[in-house]
């Protein structure tokens, strides 16, 4: 066998892993799990363990420590089909984007009887399931996206940074885009319940999509219609009616911080099973 990495595959109703190592047939039997009801499967990450979230069209999010068996942890649908999924390389953070949301899940256990474990690992006990809390624009800033755009809010899938420490690897960024706007989430400010916890970047085109830089939280990679930049963090600013306006908006690469190539807490109601931040 060699080294080649084997890949998470996944159907409306089913969950498999394809290794290209195997002669004929590619999928792993061992590994395939199969549902006799339609889950309308949508997105799947994994972590550095190889732990396994899988979200649906339907809302609802499993975690599996493995292929092959039942989810640990099942989190009922809250809303919105679910678009995009990533984890945190620990396990800790599940990031969920709807079209015009995302949901931040917790998904460390802080008592009962799997106390410290991840819900990846022992199921959460039926009374004390993980609350997403849920990211989202300012219903200002909503209205004026809108005004500017003319076209409703539509979320591309959400992503954390790639932690830069290897002694202390936490991602500290979340990332998305909407039409000609990019968002970036601070971690710390959104776990603080703080009131403004993201900042954006306009350009001229819509956004095709959009990553961290791998390891880092300072450069952010943008693909345009016609082109790939790379921008420096820095250059996002807080959500104002100027930053938002179209006369702030970057023209590809010029004056969007460099080119480059792709390479009091204020948590507010538990509402349906979510926490609304007070944003």
């Amino acid at each position: 066998m060699t080294g080649e990495q084997t890949f998470l595959g996944l159907s409306h109703n089913a969950l498999y892993r394809i290794d290209p190592r195997l002669s004929g047939n590619k999928l792993v039997d061992s590994d395939l799990k199969q549902y006799t009801s339609k889950n309308a499967f949508s997105a799947a990450a994994t972590t550095e363990k190889g732990y396994i979230a899988v979200a649906s069209d339907k809302g609802d999010i499993r975690m599996f420590d493995r292929l092959g068996i039942r989810a640990k942890t099942s989190i009922p649908a809250l809303g919105e089909p679910i678009l995009g999924l990533d984890v945190s390389a620990d396990g800790r953070w599940v990031l969920a984007t709807c079209k015009t949301y995302l949901l931040l899940i917790d998904a460390l256990q802080k008592d009962g009887k799997n106390e410290g474990a991840l819900g990846f690992e022992k199921s959460f006990a039926k009374d004390s399931k993980p609350q997403p809390r849920r990211l989202g624009l300012q219903p200002s800033h909503v209205a004026q996206f809108q005004y500017e755009t003319h076209t409703p809010l539509a979320f591309t899938p959400a992503r954390f940074n790639t932690g830069t420490d290897p002694n202390n690897s936490k991602e500290t960024s979340i990332i998305t885009a909407t039409g000609p706007f990019i968002i970036t989430w601070s971690m710390k400010k959104v776990l603080a319940g703080k009131r403004d916890p993201y900042t954006i970047k306009r350009y001229e085109e819509e956004v095709m999509a959009d990553d961290f830089k791998f390891g880092s939280d300072k450069s952010v990679i943008v693909a345009l219609p016609n082109e790939v930049n790379m921008v420096k963090k820095e250059s996002f600013r807080r959500a104002t009616r100027e930053s938002i306006a179209a006369g702030g908006a970057a023209v590809g690469g010029r004056g969007s911080g460099g080119r480059g190539s792709a390479g009091g807490r204020r948590s507010g109601r538990a509402r349906g099973g979510i926490v609304e931040e007070a944003f």
